[in-house]
């Protein structure tokens, strides 16, 4: 049996007599035999092995002496030695042979080698010295001895004496002649225990030890056989009190492979099998404390030494709030669970003297991601590596030079030079080194609890952190947005319960018996020439891609393949919560099926049917008083799921569903893709540095843009139901894909120095790959404090970034190629831990799913923190993956050792670690002196953009005469899906996403042959890779071209019609609706020379614009209702909530009724609303944090409150 690398070789050997021996090989291949059972064949069950070890311990060295046995054989477990009580006293095979002396048993051999002993004796006879050697044949048998009587009489009386007269029930069965091993060894023993002859002293003592090594050695090789066959329980041994022994390891073995199946109530499957184990054992009383135990024990070992690791982690709702992290090291490529975290509220005891002062005074907040941050430092602290470990040493200079620093290279080393003080330091300090300093990769989602906290502890403390974020997250976010800028969200909602309906009602799954029951009758109810039949038929033809039937036989042949549809035969994938895949999973699985669903349950009716009966709509939602949410669900109690199935399904609302997944399909097709391909971590880094290092980053985009324009129209249009007004709909969601624009930002966008060839050759990195260092950005501080897009890149200011840097400008100047080649490897080995993880949460996410999943129907376990830990890693979430991964081995299991609970409860109580107060200072309300920047998604984006404008400009800064901050102008551009055009160079581009330094577009070009109505050009995307980063400068050269979608013919390719003149940027953003900031109208202002207050109000800023650009208060009325209609708060949450949780309803209906996470998402939704917790709200002065509300006092009575917990509060 194997486990974890390691094979457990069991044996056991029944002699003639019933006695049975067992045994098992130890790591160094040797066989070791339970001494228990030696004993008790012996007949020695009065006195416990380890007395009878103890007291005859000195007649074993001399009897083991004299058989040149060594004393190492004997393996004495007991008090004070290194493994004590782990495997029981066990004995090596010739120290067995020596203690079998009296119990000595022919044994059957088949296939002995030939071998000779030899040895020197006093011949009895003429005394005189003789040398005898013993030849073996191969069935074990020896003519060697014939001549005794002449060497030594002696012995050969004692030969003939034992063959007549039988010793301890035992006589010898061979002559001299020709006789055996094992006759040998019995007449040694006999002459051994009859002192009174000097048979022993003269002849056998000399030959006793070469005959016990032989037999040891055929023994071994022996139960070496044995030990291949199947494992096969020994027979359970008791003490004279009637108490069991101990219970050998192979049955402990034997009952955790039968119940391996196990998953839930193992303990009392367990104390069934009373034939291999007691039920009062620890591996059966409490298996999950001794798995739990020898996990730690094992994560510990393993991360020992660990200095770089990088750990993906999430919470979830179990019983409490509990985080889940998964460490990974990539150097030993291997990965574990930390001890799960039950996240309880913070207490002021906790807290520093003056953040204490703080929450007394109520002036605190961020209390929540503290808390997060608390737990997940207190995972990492079973390794050693709490968040105070990754603190970066203070005499290590990394930070942004001052304005009174400067850095100064010196005999090849950098200093930091202070102007005003005229003090001078090292950068490096001569004892730091980076295989010992401690570096974390955080990989978690773009939450607003683990942000801030990250953020603080990057930004603020500037340790070596560097937080990664889910991109499977950040996906199905932008997808969900266009979806419902476009109101497409709606559609996959009601399609979710069309595609449910086979786990209906209440997952019983009878609905699919009832559709295949309909489906019977319909066949032998209705012809290939009905009328219902014949109103569906070019519906499900144009569905299925193929022509409409001319003739009977046509039609016959379709009409037959009803009772053989897909989704009549398989239940198939179920849309779930948290598995927003699923829906276009499900949607491929009904493709071709929708009108043959709503034909065969709709009762007759026509395909344009919908919810249209005024006996079905009440006045309210004939009203349209009623929202999505609440329409939905009247319409659900009025008329059930069933019936509301097949009226969901029209032509224009299937239309609406084929649209949502054509251009969602790149997306999602794109994410699972990248889930099964790219698994191994060694994998995830070859995809970054390829997609860093060209364009590959864009492909999701590509493929989105590329499917909307040219394959997608081939499937959707022409379309018999589709208006003119509605085909624009379709163009809305090519532009809110930017999630993979991060593969632009440093680290990674050095990470194409990663691989072989930099290994081997030790050169310095690609100056394309490796150009932000730290010298661009003191070039740029040099000329001048103005330098605007640094403060947006707020990478520059990571440590881990930094390090990066300063390492590889060390190598530049290093002196010698020993010392070059040395820091080069080091940026290698940098590149490589910051590309080399496990790139997401995914991991994490499935391992709640399959935890949750093993804890469900024991909903008392779930309280329990070892069975949450043992739940999570026995799960197959890291195995499903290929990652190798810490697992508690059967062996290890079988030999552990009962502890206490308590002592891995322990590690699971954040309240135990308390962090330092410079991270808890967190939790103080931002001021000037006290900030940090912000990760957003925006934020990061805003990076990509400054970082881009910044190199550009660095590079080639004369070409800019405005300055390093000019593009600015860029913000003038327009929104996603908007084309503009500039006039110096020629270019016409379609804007995918502005920020504040540039933008993102894709170039046109004229549509060959296609000109509007009014005579105008139409554009359409360059096939191939086209996407780049462009950047406003001057006003003069930049213009908006007003487009609207268009089809070049019946089945397209998508365009973008001109409608009207192009005008200038500030003109259209007018016309769009102005919604600048004071700053940026301030400079726009100043850019046109017009005189303004710089505290002058935003109001009254845009009022000197539109005087700057109108002439007619018409016009300027009209901008300003359109500025008014831009800064209206949006209500985007709560339409999100009531979509979610719509969605939530539906899915309840199904094989989720009773989900704990479905009720969980549920009272989140209710609480956003009735304002308990906070809810995410647009940037502010903590650009964009998430600042939980203070949570209503509880009305308990006094003895039931707790004291010193810590509240959210609001800044």
């Amino acid at each position: 049996m194997e486990e974890s690398g390691e094979v457990f070789r069991s044996f056991s050997w029944t002699l003639p007599h019933g006695h049975c021996l067992a045994g098992y090989f130890n790591s160094n291949k040797e066989a070791e035999w339970y001494s228990d059972r030696l004993l008790h064949n012996l007949k020695i069950d009065g006195t416990k092995d380890h007395v009878f070890f103890q007291r005859n311990n000195e007649k074993f060295k001399a009897e083991l002496e004299g058989a040149e046995v060594p004393l190492s054989q004997l393996h004495y477990r007991g008090a004070g030695s290194e493994d004590p009580h782990k495997a029981g006293h066990t004995v090596e095979t010739r120290a067995l042979l020596e203690m079998l002396r009296q119990a000595c048993a022919k044994i059957a051999l088949s296939g002995i080698q030939r071998g000779r002993v030899s040895c020197n004796f006093v011949s009895d006879v003429d005394s005189s010295p003789i040398a005898l050697s013993l030849d073996f044949f191969e069935d074990g048998s020896t003519r060697s001895l014939a001549d005794l009587e002449n060497l030594h009489k002696g012995a050969s009386k004692g030969w003939d004496k034992l063959s007549q007269h039988a010793w301890c029930g035992r006589k010898l069965s061979t002559t001299l002649q020709q006789t055996n091993l094992w006759d040998i060894y019995l007449f040694l023993i006999w002459s051994k225990h009859n002192p009174s002859s000097k048979i022993w002293e003269q002849f056998s003592v000399h030959l006793y030890p070469k005959v016990v090594f032989l037999a040891g050695y055929l023994l071994e090789a022996y139960v070496d056989e044995l030990a291949n066959l199947p494992l096969a329980p020994l027979p359970l041994l008791k003490t004279k009190h009637g108490n069991s022994r101990r219970v050998p390891k192979v049955n402990k073995i034997i009952l955790l492979q039968r119940v391996k199946a196990q998953k839930r109530h193992r303990g009392e499957v367990m104390q069934t099998h009373t034939d291999l184990t007691p039920p009062q054992i620890a591996l059966v009383r409490a298996e999950a404390n001794l798995e739990v135990a020898e996990y730690v024990k094992l994560l510990t070992t393993a991360f020992a030494d660990t200095q770089h690791v990088q750990v993906s982690w999430d919470a979830s709702t179990y019983d409490v709030e509990t985080l889940v992290a998964i460490a990974y090291d990539y150097k030993k490529n291997v990965s574990g669970y930390l001890p799960i975290q039950n996240i309880s509220p913070v207490q002021t005891a906790e807290l520093h003297e003056t953040v204490r002062t703080l929450a007394v005074q109520g002036r605190i907040t961020r209390v929540e991601s503290y808390n997060t941050m608390r737990s997940f430092s207190h995972a990492l602290n079973s390794i050693g590596l709490p968040l105070a470990a990754f603190a970066k040493p203070p005499d290590l200079l990394l930070g942004p030079l001052r304005a009174e620093e400067e850095r100064v290279l010196m005999n090849g080393t950098y200093f930091i030079y202070n102007t005003t003080t005229q003090s001078i330091q090292r950068q490096v300090p001569t004892a730091w080194s980076l295989p010992k300093q401690p570096l974390l990769i955080s990989v978690s989602d773009q939450g607003p609890l683990n942000c801030p906290g990250l953020d603080h502890l990057q930004f603020k403390l500037r340790g070596f952190v560097l937080p990664l974020y889910d991109q499977s997250h950040r996906t199905w976010n932008d997808l969900k947005s266009a979806m419902r800028s476009v109101k497409l969200f709606r559609i996959l909602l009601q399609f979710s319960i069309i595609y449910n309906m086979n786990y209906g009602p209440g997952g019983t799954k009878a609905w699919m018996a009832k559709k295949q029951q309909y489906a019977e009758e319909f066949r032998a109810k209705q012809t290939a020439d009905g009328q219902i039949f014949l109103s569906y038929m070019p519906y499900i033809c144009h569905e299925m891609g193929l022509s409409e039937p001319t003739t009977a036989e046509e039609r016959e042949a379709l009409f037959g393949t009803i009772t053989s549809l897909q989704t009549l035969q398989q239940h198939g994938p179920l849309v779930k919560l948290m598995r927003w895949f699923s829906y276009f999973q499900s949607h491929q699985f009904y493709a071709g099926e929708h009108f043959w669903t709503k034909m065969l349950i709709g009762e007759g009716g026509p395909p344009q049917q919908g919810i249209q009966p005024e006996a079905v709509l009440t006045p309210d939602i004939l009203a349209g008083n009623l929202d999505d949410r609440e329409e939905l669900r009247q319409l659900k109690l009025k008329m059930g799921s069933w019936r509301l199935a097949p009226l969901l399904v029209t032509p224009w609302t299937w239309w609406k569903n084929e649209l949502l997944v054509s251009m969602a399909t790149p997306v999602w097709s794109c994410f699972t893709q990248k889930a099964q391909q790219l698994k191994l971590p060694h994998e995830i880094a070859g995809d970054i540095a390829k997609r860093a290092g060209t364009k590959l980053w864009a492909e999701e985009i590509h493929a989105v843009i590329g499917n909307g324009f040219f394959d997608g129209p081939q499937k959707l249009y022409p379309a018999r139901f589709l208006s003119n007004e509605e085909e624009g709909q379709c163009i809305s969601l090519h532009f809110r894909r930017r999630a993979e624009l991060r593969f632009v930002l440093p680290p990674t966008a050095f990470s194409i120095c990663w691989g072989t060839s930099c290994r081997k050759q030790g050169d310095h990195p690609s100056p394309d790959a490796c150009r932000l260092g730290s010298r661009l950005e003191e070039k740029a501080m040099a000329g001048g404090a103005g330098m605007e897009p640094l403060k947006e890149m707020h990478w520059r200011l990571n440590s881990v970034n930094r390090l990066i840097h300063l390492i590889r400008d060390m190598a530049e100047v290093a002196s010698t190629t020993a010392e070059r080649r040395a820091y080069n490897n080091q940026v290698v080995e940098l590149l490589t831990f910051v590309s080399t993880h496990l790139a997401d949460t995914v991991i994490v996410e499935n391992t709640h799913q399959m935890a949750k999943d093993a804890l469900r129907d024991a909903r008392h376990f779930q309280k329990s923190r070892t069975g949450k830990q043992v739940a999570c890693i026995r799960c197959s979430a890291i195995p499903s993956r290929g990652v190798p991964c810490l697992k508690v081995s059967d062996d290890q299991k079988a030999t552990a050792s009962a502890g206490k609970s308590s002592s891995f409860d322990k590690l699971t109580h954040p309240n135990t670690h308390a962090l330092k107060k410079e991270f808890q200072r967190l939790m103080e309300t931002k001021t000037k002196q006290h900030t940090w920047p912000s990760t957003t998604q925006q934020m990061e984006w805003q990076q990509v953009v400054a970082t881009e404008w910044f190199l550009c400009y660095m590079q080639d800064g004369d070409k800019f005469a405005a300055g390093p901050n000019s593009a600015w102008l860029s913000v003038l551009a327009g929104a996603a899906g908007e084309v503009v055009a500039c006039q110096r160079a020629g270019e016409i581009m379609l804007i995918l996403a502005v920020g504040s330094y540039g933008f993102a577009a894709w170039d046109l070009e004229l549509a060959a042959g296609v000109r509007t109505a009014a005579g105008m050009s139409a554009f359409r995307p360059y096939r191939h890779n086209a996407i780049r980063f462009h950047h406003i400068t001057e006003l003069e050269d930049w213009v908006s071209v007003p487009v609207k979608p268009g089809l070049s013919g019946p089945h397209g390719p998508l365009h973008l019609e001109q409608t009207s003149e192009a005008m200038s940027l500030p003109l259209a953003r007018i016309h769009a609706g102005l919604n600048l900031t004071c700053k940026q109208c301030q400079d726009l202002l100043a850019l046109f020379k017009v005189n303004f207050r710089k505290n002058q109000s935003r109001a009254s800023l845009h009022g000197l614009i539109l005087d700057l650009f109108l002439e007619t208060e018409h016009e300027k009325e009209e901008a300003r209702r359109k500025m008014a209609a831009c800064l209206l708060p949006q209500e985007e949450e709560h339409a999100e909530d009531s979509d979610m949780e719509e969605l939530l309803e539906q899915l309840e209906d199904l094989e989720n009724q009773g989900d704990p996470e479905i009720q969980e998402e549920k009272e989140k939704i209710k609480q956003r609303r009735t304002g308990r917790i906070a809810v995410p709200r647009a940037a502010g002065p903590d650009e964009g944090e998430q600042v939980p509300k203070r949570k209503a006092k509880a009305k308990a009575p006094p003895k039931q409150r707790k004291k010193g917990l810590l509240e959210p509060k609001m800044k």
